[in-house]
Formats: C-alpha cells, sequence, structure tokens
C-alpha cells in the first residue's frame, strides 16, 4: 500500500469510528431523556432486592443502550442516597447484559442472501431512511418529546452507518501481512485481554470497542480464539468510565464504581480461566474458524450470562470487597448526616431524577428552617438553644446555596414543560426558604436585645410582639408544611394568613406610636419594636412568595397537587376568626398599667 492508501485508510477508520461514538452517545442520550421520568417512579421499588435490581438495569439498558451509561447514573443514585450498594450492584450486572443488544443489532450487517427482505433488513442499508425521518422529527416537529425521539433515530442511523464505514475502510488491512501478525498475537489471552483493556480506556466505551471488533470480523477476518480475549478485556476496560465519575464523589459512590470494576475482573478472569482449561484438556477446534458476524455477539451475551449465573447469588462478596476497598471513615459519618449529598451532578443527564433530588433537597431546607425557628421560640426557656439556632440558619445559607447552583445545572439540560414548572418552584422555594433562615438568624439577636431592653420596651410591647410573634410562626408551619405535602389551594390560606398579619402588624404598629404619643416623650426603645415588626413582616413576603409559585406551578402543569390525608384547606372565614382571637388579646390587656 501506498502512503497515500494508508492515509485514507486511517482517515476513513477515524471517520466511521467517530461517527459510531457520535451516533451511539445521541441515542444513548435522548433515548435516557425519554425514560428519565418513568426511571424516577420505578427506582425505589425495583433496587429492595438484588434479582429485582439486576432485572431493572437489564430493561433501562436494553432501552438505553449503554452499560457505561447506566453505571455512571448508578454511582450518582447511591451518591445521593436514593439506592443501597446492593441494589446497586444488581443494576450494574443487569447494565453489563442489557448492553449486548448492540452488538446483536450491529450483527445484521452480516446477513447473507440477496432477497428484497434479506436486503432491507440490514442496519447499512435502512439507516440513511432512518436517518432522514430522524432529521425531519428534529427539524420540524413542535414537540419535546417528538424531537427527542427524532434524535434517538438519528443517533442510532449515524452508529450503524459509522459501523459500515468502519468495516469498509478496514477491508484492504487482510491483505496487509503486518496486520495479520499483529491479529494473531491477539490469539495469546493476556495480550489480547491486555490490548482491549488499553484501549477501551482511552475511547471510554466497550460498545464502541467491540463494534470495531465487529467491523473487523466482517471485513479482514478474526477467529474466535482472537475475539474471546478482546470481548473480555473491553468489560474490563469500560470500567475507567465510572471510576472517573465518582471522584469527587462520597465513598458509597466510589465504592459503587469499584463494584463494577471488581464485577467486571471477576466475571471475565474467571470466565476466561475456566474456558482455558477446558481448552487445554477438550482442545475446542473452533477457536481456529473465523468468527464472522454472530460469533462476536454470541460470546459477548455468552460472558455476561455465566457471570450473572455465578455472581449474581455471591454479589454480597462484591459489595464487601468494595467496603474493605474504601472503609468507613469519620469524616464519612458527618457526611451522610448532610443529606444534601443526594444532589449528585451524574444525575442530570436525567433531568427527572434530578428534579425530584432536588425537591427533597428543598424539603430539607424547609424543614431545617423550620427547627431553626422552633428552637428560636424556645430560647426563653432553654437558653442552650442559642447555639442550635446559629447551627441551622448556617446549614440552611449551605443548603441554599447548593439548590441554586444545582437547579441551574439542570436548566442547561432539555426540559419539558413540566419540569421546567417544577425548576420554577423548586427555585422560589430555595429562596424563600434560604431567606427564611438568614432572618431566623437577625431575629435571634433581636430576642437578645428585647430580654436586655427593659428600658426600652414595655409590658405592653412585649406581649404584642409575642402575639405578633406566634402568627409569624403559625404561618411559617403552614407554608412548609403546603409546600412539602403540595396540598390543593395551601396557597391561598397562606395570603389569607398574609392579609390577617399585616393588619395586625399594623395595628400594632399605630397602638405603639399612640402610647409614645401619650407618654409625651420619644422612647429611645421605638426603633427596637418597629425594626422586630418590619423584620417579621419579612417573613411574611418569603411565605407570600412560596403561595405564588404554588399557584403558578399548578396552572402550569395544569393538574391539582395531591392531597395528604387528614389536610384541608383553612377558608379565609376560618383564618379570620383565628385573627379576631389575637386582636381580642391585643384589646384585653390595653388598659393594663405596665410593670
Amino acid at each position: 500500500m501506498t502512503a497515500l492508501d494508508i492515509f485514507l485508510l486511517i482517515a476513513s477508520m477515524l471517520g466511521g469510528l467517530a461517527l459510531f461514538l457520535t451516533g451511539m452517545n445521541t441515542m444513548s442520550a435522548s433515548l435516557s431523556t425519554m425514560t428519565g421520568g418513568s426511571l424516577n417512579t420505578l427506582i425505589n421499588k425495583a433496587t429492595k432486592n438484588r434479582f429485582l435490581a439486576f432485572l431493572f438495569g437489564l430493561a433501562v439498558t436494553c432501552v438505553v443502550q449503554s452499560a457505561s451509561a447506566i453505571t455512571v447514573l448508578v454511582v450518582g443514585l447511591v451518591n445521593s442516597g436514593l439506592i443501597q450498594l446492593t441494589g446497586a450492584l444488581g443494576m450494574i450486572i443487569g447494565a453489563n447484559l442489557g448492553t449486548t443488544i448492540t452488538a446483536w443489532l450491529l450483527a445484521l450487517n452480516a446477513i447473507d442472501g440477496q432477497s428484497f427482505f434479506m436486503t432491507i433488513i440490514k442496519p447499512a442499508n435502512f439507516s440513511p431512511f432512518v436517518a432522514i425521518v430522524g432529521v425531519g422529527m428534529t427539524m420540524f416537529c413542535r414537540s419535546q418529546k417528538k424531537k427527542t425521539i427524532g434524535s434517538a433515530l438519528l443517533g442510532f442511523a449515524v452508529m450503524m452507518i459509522g459501523m459500515n464505514l468502519m468495516s469498509q475502510a478496514v477491508a484492504p488491512l487482510k491483505e496487509i501481512p503486518v496486520i495479520q501478525d499483529v491479529l494473531n498475537s491477539f490469539t495469546n489471552p493476556i495480550v489480547g485481554f491486555l490490548f482491549a483493556c488499553i484501549f477501551t480506556m482511552l475511547i471510554q466505551s466497550a460498545d464502541a470497542f467491540i463494534g470495531i471488533v465487529q467491523a473487523f470480523a466482517l471485513s479482514v477476518g478474526i477467529t474466535f480464539g482472537m475475539a474471546i480475549p478482546l470481548i473480555c478485556g473491553a468489560q474490563v476496560g469500560t470500567c475507567i468510565t465510572a471510576l472517573m465519575s465518582s471522584l469527587g464523589t462520597s465513598n458509597n459512590a466510589k465504592r459503587t464504581a469499584f463494584m463494577a470494576l471488581y464485577y467486571n475482573l471477576l466475571k471475565t478472569i474467571s470466565f476466561m480461566v475456566v474456558f482455558y482449561l477446558l481448552n487445554h484438556f477438550l482442545g475446542f477446534a473452533f477457536l481456529e474458524k473465523t468468527v464472522g458476524g454472530i460469533g462476536v455477539p454470541f460470546f459477548h451475551s455468552f460472558i455476561n450470562i455465566c457471570g450473572i449465573i455465578v455472581w449474581l447469588p455471591l454479589s454480597d462478596i462484591i459489595v464487601r470487597m468494595a467496603q474493605r476497598t474504601i472503609p468507613m471513615s469519620e469524616e464519612e459519618k458527618q457526611e451522610e448526616a448532610n443529606r444534601l449529598t443526594m444532589l449528585d451532578e451524574n444525575l442530570l443527564a436525567t433531568p427527572g431524577i434530578a428534579l425530584e433530588q432536588t425537591d427533597r433537597a428543598v424539603k430539607l431546607l424547609s424543614e431545617t428552617v423550620g427547627e431553626a425557628f422552633l428552637a428560636a421560640v424556645a430560647i426563653r426557656e432553654d437558653p442552650e438553644l442559642v447555639d442550635q439556632v446559629h447551627l441551622l440558619c448556617e446549614r440552611s445559607r449551605q443548603y441554599q446555596e447548593q439548590i441554586d447552583a444545582y437547579l441551574l445545572r439542570i436548566t442547561g439540560e432539555e426540559l419539558g414543560q413540566k419540569d421546567k414548572a417544577a425548576v420554577s418552584l423548586l427555585s422560589a422555594g430555595s429562596t424563600a426558604f434560604g431567606r427564611m433562615g438568614k432572618v431566623a438568624g437577625k431575629l435571634l439577636g433581636m430576642i437578645h436585645d428585647i430580654d436586655n431592653s427593659e428600658d426600652k420596651l414595655t409590658a405592653k410591647d412585649r406581649r404584642e410582639i409575642q402575639i405578633l410573634g406566634q402568627a409569624i410562626f403559625e404561618i411559617i408551619q403552614l407554608t412548609i408544611k403546603g409546600y412539602n405535602a403540595r396540598i390543593p389551594n395551601v396557597s391561598h390560606a397562606i395570603q389569607y394568613y398574609t392579609e390577617e398579619i399585616m393588619a395586625l402588624g399594623n395595628t400594632m404598629k399605630s397602638r405603639f406610636i399612640q402610647r409614645v404619643h401619650e407618654e409625651g416623650s420619644q422612647r429611645s426603645g421605638s426603633t427596637l419594636f418597629t425594626d422586630i415588626c418590619y423584620t417579621e413582616e419579612q417573613l411574611i413576603d418569603y411565605c407570600d412568595m412560596i403561595a405564588d409559585a404554588l399557584i403558578r406551578y399548578d396552572r402550569d402543569c395544569g393538574e391539582r397537587p395531591r392531597t395528604e390525608a387528614g389536610d384541608s384547606e383553612l377558608t379565609r372565614k376560618q383564618i379570620h376568626e383565628i385573627f379576631r382571637d389575637k386582636f381580642e388579646a391585643l384589646d384585653s390587656f390595653s388598659d393594663e398599667k405596665d410593670g
């Protein structure tokens, strides 16, 4: 071959590989987007049992067509605390079998026959038609769902076209003696295994490497003895993707990545040891025969089925290996206490799951804020709660920062109408509850000022502040409960509360100004009283912000949120009666002497 021939061959080979990888990634990403919402509703149930987790991983990977993508997703799910290690390993084992479907699809190119039917079922022949349909749906459909389906079809077609281009590119190599010598070296199981492992680590896709092996099988001709160690090595090399994705995550997520590595090592090495021992005694004649188009997917599936039979029942051994590789530490115990590890970047590829995790995080933020106010209310009975309030306020600040940053990442993904509505609601909830946490810290300082201002605030001032504080605490509890349970029309109850509290606050400020005027002098404590009132009114604004967000979410989704058992909407009349009692409490000591 001339230098030009070699250049053109390399260019065609690299071009086919680029198309193959691009098509595979596009198809996988599109299918992941389509299944994200349904995955979210099944994961908890499916991963309770290792065998159910295996079936779930198998089914999902058959759809998504990427074991690496599913393994990375599993790492994210474990890091977020959504599933446990045993369920994660079951999904990984299922994903390894499910990804063999890709090799079987590529094997259709090896079909021989001159009939019309046999010709059109070859991917190389029907892929251009699939591609044009995908392009049409992507360009002209308005529905985001149809665009995603079009993108998946386009990715499939590009993957098949890339495979065909690689097969055509490597065909001339069978005439070069050096290439045959290189291929013959792969009959040494160790050489073939290590080569496949390293090459797969570089391209980070076992499916792509096995596609290359199939291209050589169709055009150059490789034997079973060459193909088997290459298939085994590829399955170990692809674990580099999971290991890289676990960097910077929790220790449990790192253990999940090691479980994927250990499973594939144990599966492939045990298979090769048993297989070549049997070959030593029985002498498998087929190892010298050309593998053809069907042999590669057959052994790819056969190796994984053997691994499932042996290692799925023994999965606890692999879990313990990973746990010993990364033992539990004190720092990890503290990390586990912070449940915001649920916000894992590996889940961003499936926005439905990422949004569900963000919703859990916002609910945790709201509960933290509620605990802060509950502790603040009880400070006079237990002064040691001061440190707890400071801790909870700081924690709420950190939670808000993490949630806001994660939501910003989610908005960079393709989202449907409901997902966009969910992002808007979660963003409003994070902002409002985060600001409430800041105000709780500010009020803590004001409570200290009240306790040390006997010469500035009278008994009437203190009692009125206490009544207003109780009303604020009630609306905060209502807001947290309504937001977390998505109680229908709770937003209206919040707004009714807001109106009554504003009226109560205005009455209190008017009465305070009247008392100061009657005293004939400007009391030095007037600023403290009004500052407390205005600060507590800020909390009302944040509750109202959440109420508005719930109304928009209800409108944008076109459906009413669910109602928790036993919950009922507070009507305007009921809330007015509650606040009538509070107004009467103000009047009950209006003529009392201060003391």
